[in-house]
């Protein structure tokens, strides 16, 4: 027997629910896929990052995944230097950190210098007293005290995993006490500081700081501060 087909109030009423709904699911899925925000909590990451900055996140800078999961559809490469957001191997808390070591590369860090395949990666005090690194392809600033431990024994890279440190390298815990990030982890590449609270901007500069140079550019200064 054939089943009567629904009444066209009851349809009336489903297709308004999908309609309301759907910009909502499209916005939880771009968030989850394509670009995000965070707010940075702590400060791990001074000066690049201060407490209370807001960043853009590209979520699609290492391949896409399926929505909220660590199942990668397609995959792309970290850069050295990337500031990356990922799950914490500890406790699955979203964290924010410097990426420093790819898979293969030889990382050690004496409590002051990082060394990167048996390399000492300068460092130069401006002037103003800025301290930067001039870790291969991604010139940054470091916090500029002179003690930046716990040191790191030399360890190789394993493959899918990433070796990431703070800047502020006195105050992060990194891989330094918990090990690699494994590839699955990542969430995603941070683009620019959107908008940031730190002292000595004035309100029009306040606005979208890019974590990295562009080529044939200089570090933002506003980083450094």
């Amino acid at each position: 027997m054939q089943r009567p087909a629904p009444a066209p109030r009851a349809r009336g009423r489903w297709t308004r629910l999908l309609v309301d709904v759907s910009p909502l699911l499209l916005l939880l899925i771009g968030r989850a896929s394509l670009a995000d925000h965070y707010h940075v909590p702590s400060g791990s990451m001074e000066p690049t990052l201060q407490v209370k900055d807001h960043i853009v996140v590209d979520k699609r800078a290492y391949g896409l995944r399926v929505p909220l999961t660590h199942l990668w559809l397609t995959e792309s490469e970290p850069q050295r230097g990337d500031v990356i957001l990922f799950d914490s191997p500890v406790d699955g808390r979203v964290m924010v950190k410097r990426l420093v070591g790819l898979p293969g590369d030889r990382i050690a860090f004496d409590g002051e210098s990082l060394l990167l395949n048996g390399e000492r990666i300068p460092q130069q005090l401006t002037p103003d007293g800025a301290r930067l690194e001039f870790l291969p392809g991604a010139l940054h600033a470091l916090h500029p005290e002179t003690d930046q431990g716990p040191p790191l024994s030399e360890v190789e890279v394993p493959a899918r995993n990433y070796l990431v440190l703070g800047d502020h390298r006195g105050n992060s815990a990194d891989s330094r006490y918990w090990g690699f990030v494994p590839r699955e982890n990542l969430l995603g590449r941070a683009v620019a500081v959107v908008y940031s609270q730190r002292e000595g901007l004035s309100a029009g500069e306040r606005w979208w700081l890019p974590l990295l140079p562009e080529e044939g550019t200089s570090l933002d200064p506003r980083l450094t501060r």
